[in-house]
């Protein structure tokens, strides 16, 4: 079992966006810019690269807000 944190921070990550891995009481590593899971999303994440549509009560929010990711509301179709 893993744990891992996708943080946002604008004026410290490229694409304002970082990925962690979380072990036990050791400090969280950054997850390389070129992993898998950036990629995956920005293509699926339906809002600002977070998988809210696996959240029942943020998925309204966000739809609400305007915040759905356009690729997202394409594949939902």
């Amino acid at each position: 079992m893993g744990l891992e944190a996708h943080v946002k921070d604008t004026a410290r990550f490229k694409g304002g966006w970082g990925f962690f891995e979380i072990q036990g009481a050791t400090p969280a590593k950054q997850i390389l810019y070129t992993a898998a899971c950036y990629a995956c999303h920005e293509a699926h994440g339906a809002a600002d690269t977070t998988f809210v549509q696996f959240y029942p009560t943020l998925l309204p929010i966000a739809a609400r807000l305007g915040t759905l990711n356009p690729a997202y509301v394409a594949e939902m179709k």
